[in-house]
């Protein structure tokens, strides 16, 4: 059997890299794993690793680590130094297989080893010429110095490379070496591994060259595997799964996931999601498996096509109001999303104390679905202990980031009757405006009954003041001084200026009658909006029962020392009733029409020509 090393790149989840390696290395007396544990991670997740597989002689950790980079020299470097740890620690192998801390077995490890016996002499690495790349910056990868980061300094990037275009030659590739482009996964025998370790300490000039390219870990194995094979011994493609969709994010697999990965010609998969818990037992039990009797065929003379479009286009179709995820027709415009939507929401529009107040009194009135804050900052708040709704997950905050109106849509496609949400000013600043002006839209902002400079600090501080950490402070003017540097910090004075503007023309424009406004929200949205409004009361009375020790609860302790000095004041709120979409003032306006036209016509440059090159 193929004796096998597996090299792990991990930068999270010490646990899940624990048992990775350990998996690897169980099966089959002669399997080794070496981690690079990026220094960018945490030292307590290191200190867990360390701990985690110390009784382990065949898991390697390399100590000299360094802080890895998306598309930096890093991912190169991190993968050379785990190569001179197997050369050190003089590992017995036959083969390396680089794969992430993602990554899991979808077929029996015995399986792979066999295979690779079958195919002593080829190497399982992509290395094309600069065709492989769908888009964006090709042989320009390495003509031009890279020293900046793109995704930490996109402007810097720009600008040195435009400024190379125009005053700097062309650099020329090393001599005898022929650039190949390819996956940063792969599995090669060790001694292509040797040569290529002996290629770095003979030419550290040419490996330097390397180290100011673009995405060097996409270059640089796969220049040195064609420098030192056979064409007829090279497979053109590599032994892991992996796929990104239109926008070049990778595809996350999840417990549904299972017979899919069945199908595929590959030995690895990423990206397994941490949270797949029966995906991940399944491929774990089915990895220690003995190899099938029919062995697995795989076609090397061309790339594997994963029908991912076609497996999209079968699914069954959704309306053609709801967005879908992740597509290019998805594209993050606000004003866009809410005009396919043809359901009628409610929008609590104020303080989260105060809106919770009140979307609380209605969790038991039949013909509305309450959520709680689904644009909150730091996760998708569905409600009060609510973990899922309809598919979608409270910890779902990164999916609905990359496209807040599409997710947002999403929701209340899953609702048969009016959506009750919570928004806090300053959740979403843009989707505020759109979904103030939208004509769905059932707009209940609260506000204070008499607006005075006291209230409407005590608004802000409350609006500001959730996951606010405050401190001890030596007067009391010290603690309010550093309250409103913090709600400076957070809620701008620009915004707080248009959020005060907007609810003074709430305010003129909301309706006196409730009658009057019954009948209005009849009119617009039919009797979908009536169980809402016939508790229009009960809100009111919810959230002027609040205390002003209830109010400050969740405010940091300095914080709710000041706001307890206000115990005597009268506090009342009211909920505005809005008819139709406030009239809203050029201030408020003009910033929607900047967002269309900065999604609609912005220059197409250098960072849009970047876009899906991670194929």
């Amino acid at each position: 059997m193929a004796k096998i090393t597996f090299i792990i790149l991990a930068h999270e989840n010490a646990d899940h890299v624990a048992d990775l390696a350990s998996l690897l290395t169980e099966w089959d007396p002669h399997a080794n794993a070496v981690i690079h544990y990026d220094l960018n991670s945490q030292g307590a997740q290191f200190a867990r690793l360390r701990e985690r597989t110390s009784s382990s002689p065949r898991i390697h950790l390399v100590k000299d680590r360094i802080k890895c980079g998306w598309g930096n020299f890093s991912l190169v470097d991190a993968v050379v130094r785990a190569l001179r740890v197997v050369r050190r620690e003089k590992i017995d192998c036959d083969r390396v297989m680089l794969i992430s801390g993602a990554c899991m077995p979808i077929r029996p490890l015995a399986e792979l080893s066999r295979f690779l016996d079958a195919h002593p002499r080829m190497e399982f690495i992509e290395a094309y010429d600069s065709s492989w790349m769908v888009g964006g910056l090709r042989k320009e990868r390495y003509q031009y110095w890279h020293l900046f980061n793109h995704q930490k300094y996109p402007k810097l990037f720009n600008w040195h490379f435009q400024l190379q275009r125009i005053f700097w030659p062309k650099r020329r590739f090393p001599r005898t070496l022929e650039p190949r482009f390819g996956s940063q996964w792969w599995c090669l025998s060790w001694t292509l591994c040797e040569k290529i370790l002996n290629y770095i300490q003979k030419h550290p000039l040419t490996y330097q060259f390397f180290s100011t390219t673009w995405i060097p870990d996409e270059l640089f194995f796969q220049t040195m595997a064609f420098r030192f094979t056979h064409t007829d011994n090279m497979a053109r493609r590599n032994l892991t799964f992996f796929h990104f969709n239109d926008w070049g994010k990778p595809i996350i697999l999840m417990d549904d996931h299972i017979e899919m990965l069945k199908q595929l010609p590959f030995f690895f998969a990423r990206k397994v999601s941490p949270s797949a818990k029966k995906l991940r037992t399944h491929l774990a039990d089915l990895a220690m498996q003995p190899a099938p009797e029919t062995p697995l065929e795989i076609d090397f003379s061309k790339r594997y096509h994963f029908p991912y479009k076609e497996m999209i286009a079968a699914l069954p179709q959704a309306s053609p109001s709801t967005l879908v995820l992740f597509q290019h027709h998805s594209d993050g415009l606000w004003t866009k999303a809410l005009e396919k939507n043809p359901r009628s929401f409610a929008i609590l529009y104020g303080p989260p104390q105060l809106t919770r107040r009140a979307a609380d009194a209605l969790r038991d009135v039949a013909g509305l679905t309450v959520l709680g804050r689904v644009l909150h900052p730091d996760k998708v708040d569905f409600g009060p202990d609510v973990q899922s709704f309809h598919g979608l997950h409270s910890d779902d905050n990164l999916i609905r980031d990359f496209d807040r109106p599409a997710y947002f849509v999403r929701i209340l496609s899953r609702i048969d009757d009016i959506a009750v949400i919570e928004l806090c000013p300053g959740d979403d600043p843009q989707g505020e405006i759109a979904l103030m002006l939208s004509r769905n839209a059932v707009v209940l902002p609260i506000m204070a009954e008499h607006d005075t400079d006291v209230m409407r600090q005590l608004y802000w501080t409350l609006c500001s003041g959730g996951g606010a950490v405050g401190g001890p402070h030596a007067t009391p003017i010290d603690s309010f001084r550093a309250m409103q540097q913090a709600m400076d910090a957070k809620m701008p004075i620009d915004f707080r200026i248009r959020t005060e503007t907007y609810l003074k023309a709430a305010k003129m424009a909301a309706e006196t009658d409730v009658n009057d406004w019954k009948a209005a929200l009849r009119f617009r949205h039919g009797t979908v909006a009536t169980p809402l409004a016939e508790n229009l009361g009960t809100m009111e009375a919810a959230i002027n029962s609040l205390t002003m020790e209830e109010l400050a609860a969740d405010l940091p302790k300095d914080w709710r020392q000041s706001v307890s000095m206000l115990s005597t004041l009268h506090a009342r709120w009211r909920l505005l009733k809005l008819n139709f979409p406030v009239a809203l003032p050029e201030l408020f306006t003009t910033a929607l029409a900047l967002q269309t036209t900065a999604r609609d016509d912005a220059p197409k440059d250098l960072t849009e020509s970047l876009r899906g090159l991670d194929n």
